[in-house]
């Protein structure tokens, strides 16, 4: 999916992102890594509706211990990610599905936010295109970028770093400013499992 879009970009990306992305059906690989959740005061406003559609980490901290793990089926990417940090464990699960030459990343209540890819040195940037409503096979646009901001996710590998790659997902909304981001590292702590 993701080599189908990136097209001849894919070459360009790096060879540690193409193991991540480049995974078959039936083929799942599994992350650990350490991330730093940060929201700003707008969006703690609206974290109690944002928990409804199981989107963002609901709660801020440094040095989360973080378990990703994606798993391909057919045409869908499947993402369960595990925040643990003081013997508390938050999960945020979502989809990933190609949508003309963009992915949509769906989260709960048919919501999801479509992105356009591009590698940048190496690294792999998600562009926000605006958020979606999926209803059977109609994808809906939907005005949410006015009420939580516009989102911008990087990856990247840096060569004198011991980790795999580094990531930053930062929300910033157009009149309140920053609202929300993760950032940090994983490290592939498997190789592909055939299920």
């Amino acid at each position: 999916m993701f080599k189908n879009i990136l097209s001849n970009q894919w070459t360009a990306l790096n060879p540690i992102l193409q193991k991540h992305y480049g995974i078959n059906e039936g083929e799942t690989i599994k992350m650990q890594g350490e991330l730093a959740v940060k929201h700003g005061r707008f969006i703690k406003l609206l974290m109690p509706l944002i928990r409804l559609t199981g989107a963002l980490v609901p709660v801020e901290g440094e040095k989360f211990v973080v378990s990703v793990e994606n798993k391909r089926i057919g045409n869908t990417l499947y993402w369960h990610r595990s925040f643990k940090k003081n013997n508390e464990e938050y999960e945020f699960n979502s989809k990933m599905q190609q949508f003309e030459n963009d992915i949509i990343e769906f989260v709960g209540l048919g919501i999801g936010i479509r992105m356009g890819l591009q590698v940048l040195d190496g690294g792999l940037i998600y562009e926000d295109k605006g958020y979606v409503f999926k209803i059977g096979k109609k994808i809906i646009p939907i005005p949410l970028n006015i009420l939580i901001g516009q989102s911008v996710i990087k990856e990247y590998v840096c060569n004198n770093n011991p980790n795999d790659f580094n990531m930053k997902f930062v929300v910033t909304h157009p009149w309140f400013g920053f609202a929300f981001s993760y950032s940090g590292y994983f490290n592939c702590v498997c190789d592909r499992i055939d299920k």
